[in-house]
């Protein structure tokens, strides 16, 4: 049988690509990492890792045994943790968390502190990426939970909603309707409204936005990050949505542009918390997104 050992060198393979990276993450030398991949290899009767001068790789192989191992070890840990602190329901000593880009910080920011409060020695990392590659690699099992701005309807995960957040327009701080406290749909006639390319949850609210007020869709160039989004209303390139969180963080210091409520279409977006619906460890993960939630809840939308 696999050693644990020799399966922790696995995933390290697995999430680096990379003998060097990998083998510093397991505090190791890289050729006792090497030396035992080749001997679960030899004791599998299966190669697991494409080795060239160019690039690593997992062979197929290789990626479905990774991922299997990542289980393992995860049961392995839950098992340390419940013997070291006596309660089935704590939640683990590690959390590996993937954002998608227009979650990432802005919720984070509002959520970990309480986080952090609840289960001070829980180690968590974090790490964005755009929605296809989280859902990829939470299935793979490099994440331990995703969040993303959009539920995922899949039968393979679970998920628990965190916040509705509302979408602000945002425009130029000399814009005509800066001056008012909220923006009446009307009012948008004849608007340009900046796309985003960024995610979906986005482009279908800026779409819906100009289907209700005769507003026009920039077709010819679209934001890839909120950052940029911001960036092309400030220099007059149009309107936009914004979530109000980011908008928390990053408009309300700005003096270029302003954010405005919709006074009558409501828009906004659905942040959920996504795990493997075979994860072992569930009952953590449902805590945890429900201390997420408690935390969000003042931005929470109706």
């Amino acid at each position: 049988m696999p050693t644990l050992q020799q399966l922790r060198y696995l995933v390290a393979v697995a999430d680096q690509l990379n003998f060097s990276r990998a083998a510093e993450l397991c505090n190791v030398a890289q050729p006792t990492l090497s030396m035992q991949l080749r001997a679960l290899e030899e004791r599998l009767g299966a190669q697991l890792v494409e080795r060239s001068r160019a690039r690593v790789s997992l062979t197929p192989i290789g990626r479905d045994v990774a991922r299997r191992a990542r289980d393992v070890i995860d049961s392995i840990e839950d098992i340390r943790e419940v013997a070291r602190r006596g309660d089935p329901d704590a939640p683990q000593a590690s959390l590996r968390i993937g954002v998608v880009q227009t979650v990432g910080a802005y919720v984070l920011s509002v959520a970990m502190p309480d986080l952090r409060a609840a289960w001070p020695e829980m180690r968590v990392n974090v790490r964005e990426e755009r929605t296809e590659t989280l859902i990829r690699q939470l299935l793979e099992g490099t994440f331990d939970v995703i969040l993303l701005g959009e539920e995922l309807r899949r039968e393979d995960v679970e998920q628990a909603p965190l916040i509705t957040e509302p979408l602000l327009a945002v425009m130029p701080a000399d814009h005509r309707l800066a001056g008012q406290s909220e923006i009446a749909p009307p009012d948008l006639a004849g608007e340009t409204v900046l796309g985003f390319d960024g995610g979906p949850a986005l482009r279908r609210a800026a779409t819906r936005l100009c289907a209700w007020t005769g507003a026009r869709l920039a077709r010819d160039y679209e934001g890839t990050t909120l950052d940029t989004l911001r960036q092309m209303v400030a220099a007059g390139m149009g309107i936009s949505l914004l979530p109000a969180l980011y908008i928390r963080s990053e408009v309300l210091r700005e003096q270029l542009v302003v954010a405005r409520p919709l006074a009558e279409a409501v828009l906004t977006r659905n942040i959920t918390m996504v795990w493997r619906r075979d994860a072992p460890r569930r009952q953590s993960y449902t805590a945890i997104a429900a201390r997420f939630r408690e935390s969000l809840s003042p931005w929470h939308s109706g």
